[in-house]
C-alpha cells in the first residue's frame, strides 16, 4: 500500500479539513494526514495530531463519511482541547 501525504489530497477534501479545523479554533497544521488504498481500492485516513500523538484512523471512499466523523471527533475533544 502506498501511503498519500495530504497535500496531495484533492483540493476541495484540503478545504474540508482546514474549515472543519478553523471551527473548533485549531489550524489543520496541527495534523499530521495521510492516506492508504488496499488492492481492493479501499481508503484509509490516518490523523495525528502533532505535539499529542492522538490519532484516528477513518475509512473513506463511496459510501463513507470520514470528514463527518473527523468533524464529531475534533468537537468532541478526541484530539485534545478545543479553543471555541
Amino acid at each position: 500500500m502506498a501511503t498519500r501525504p495530504f497535500t496531495e489530497f484533492p483540493a476541495d477534501e484540503q478545504q474540508q479539513v482546514v474549515d472543519a479545523c478553523r471551527h473548533v479554533g485549531l489550524a489543520a497544521e496541527m495534523f499530521d494526514i495521510s492516506d492508504e488504498r488496499d488492492g481492493d481500492g479501499a481508503r484509509r485516513v490516518s490523523v495525528r495530531r502533532v505535539g499529542t500523538d492522538k490519532t484516528s484512523v477513518y475509512e473513506a471512499g463511496a459510501g463513507t463519511a470520514w470528514m463527518e466523523e473527523f468533524e464529531s471527533d475534533l468537537e468532541c475533544g478526541l484530539y485534545g482541547p478545543v479553543t471555541v
